[in-house]
């Protein structure tokens, strides 16, 4: 029985904890008002996908002490294991004001939404996305269009899956070619993998509370209520696919795992660390969720149903701020004159054999299971050429079950990677570095003791969740 001595530490210890949640998000909510007037007092124009130089030093200025603010607020709260109504109420109020600033803010880096509005447009048009590119319009009329001018790739087909391209039909018939409208929906996503994710810390036996991690951290924030990235809608999807794993419901975990997959392929690399004994239900699943995804596009498409995806995928030379892979070009340039093809070749089968590896091995409670996630993760991450900041959304939620140090630190180390479109091919090699290399520092760390991550960890009582 708890006496009125420890009732009352406990309650003065909430109270100081609401009171440093509420400063850090009000510093937090200046933060992000300073990146609105920025973009409101001086537009800042896209053309062909490519964000301005003269915005990139002001958001990384901020990036980094959002995500300063965010992590003390972590910290706080995982500490004082916070449980009360009113914390989670002030942490999801604030959540939900940063992300309510950005929205009708102009995307300031990348013009994928765009792609999302002209593939909407297609679809409006009776055309079919998959078959048609931006640069079969290409005329002076179309080149004088805002939207066309805004697409990254002109010369290719679409790359998103059916179920993506569902979602943008549903905005344009609703909120037409609204850039605004069209974020709104995928922050019904973010707040959805929010309410997601409290269900999945409830059903660990976690504080609620931990969900500030995400919720509050500016890559979700500028990704997603900023960019509006159509990962916001595989995100929820993934997580329902966890949170069905975890209650035993295998036919509904592989369904929403070939959900996630039909807004963006990449969640289907999911699939091996959801498999172990139990593989029929998952598989049927997932492959019945996905053919019937397609199934009603072949007769009208084909085999190019995928669009531009295969393209994409085998060609070795789509290359942006790689980790592994980069050093792996840097050596093999002095052996071979295609060193970029020899590293994605390199690069695929590392991380076949690493999903085969996982396949081979039982996820026998929650804990090893989401270890087996982050382990797809850190092959995906280390095994390819390509990786956009926007690209880590998916396993930030996860930082809030098991916030591992490495994966805390690339997080924020990612934005660097936006400095890429400005600076000489020299120092992008400096920048990968200061990016990846504490990364990996501490992915070494954590293999020689898989106990005991860090004193902070070990403060936190973070070492006995990680398996």
């Amino acid at each position: 029985m708890t006496s009125p001595v420890s009732r009352k530490h406990e309650g003065n210890s909430a109270k100081w904890l609401r009171l440093r949640l509420l400063l850090l998000g009000a510093a937090s909510a200046l933060g992000y008002l300073l990146i609105v007037a920025r973009i409101r007092g001086h537009p800042v124009f896209l053309r062909w996908g490519f964000p301005l130089p003269d915005f990139l030093m002001v958001f990384l200025l901020h990036f980094v002490p959002l995500f300063l603010l965010a992590m003390a607020g972590a910290w706080w709260t995982f500490r004082g294991n916070a449980e009360e109504k009113t914390t989670l109420g002030l942490i999801l109020g604030f959540a939900l004001l940063f992300r309510l600033l950005l929205l009708p803010t102009p995307p300031v880096l990348s013009s994928d939404i765009y792609r999302y509005i002209w593939d909407a447009r297609i679809q409006a048009s009776g055309l079919n996305p998959y078959l048609s590119r931006p640069a079969d319009f290409d005329n002076e009329a179309v080149r004088k269009d805002p939207l066309y001018q805004q697409q990254n790739r002109p010369f290719a087909r679409t790359i998103y899956p059916p179920l993506a391209q569902a979602a943008f039909r549903a905005v344009r018939a609703v909120g037409g070619e609204s850039v605004t409208a069209m974020k709104a929906l995928m922050l019904l996503g973010d707040l959805a993998s929010i309410l997601i994710l409290l269900h999945l810390l409830r059903s660990l036996g976690l504080p609620r509370s931990r969900v500030i991690l995400y919720a509050w951290h500016p890559l979700a924030v500028f990704e997603i209520a900023g960019s509006g990235h159509v990962d916001a809608l595989a995100i929820p999807f993934i997580l329902l696919a966890v949170l069905a794993w975890q209650r035993g419901k295998d036919a509904v975990a592989g369904v929403a795992l070939g959900a996630a997959a039909l807004i963006k392929i990449y969640p289907i690399l999911l699939l091996p660390a959801f498999l172990g004994r139990r593989r029929w239900p998952l598989l049927l699943g997932c492959g019945a969720t996905v053919l019937l995804g397609y199934l009603p596009l072949l007769p009208g498409t084909g085999w190019q149903i995928l669009g531009h995806l295969p393209r994409y995928l085998a060609d070795p030379y789509e290359v942006f701020n790689p980790s592994l892979m980069g050093l792996v070009i840097l050596l093999v340039s002095r052996l071979s004159t295609a060193p970029v093809l020899w590293a994605s070749w390199i690069g695929r089968a590392a991380l076949l054999g690493a999903l085969i590896w996982i396949v081979r091995r039982e996820a026998g409670d929650p804990q090893a299971f989401l270890a087996r996630i982050f382990v797809v993760a850190t092959a995906a991450t280390l095994f390819t050429l390509t990786l956009h900041p926007w690209y880590l959304l998916w396993i930030v939620p996860f930082l809030a079950m098991q916030p591992r140090p490495a994966w805390i630190s690339l997080s924020v180390a990612v934005a660097l990677s936006y400095a890429f479109y400005v600076v000489a091919p020299s120092t992008r090699i400096l920048i990968g570095v200061l990016e990846y290399l504490p990364f990996l520092l501490l992915l070494c760390w954590q293999a020689r003791f898989p106990g005991v991550l860090t004193p902070a960890a070990v403060r936190l009582g973070l070492a006995r969740e990680i398996p």
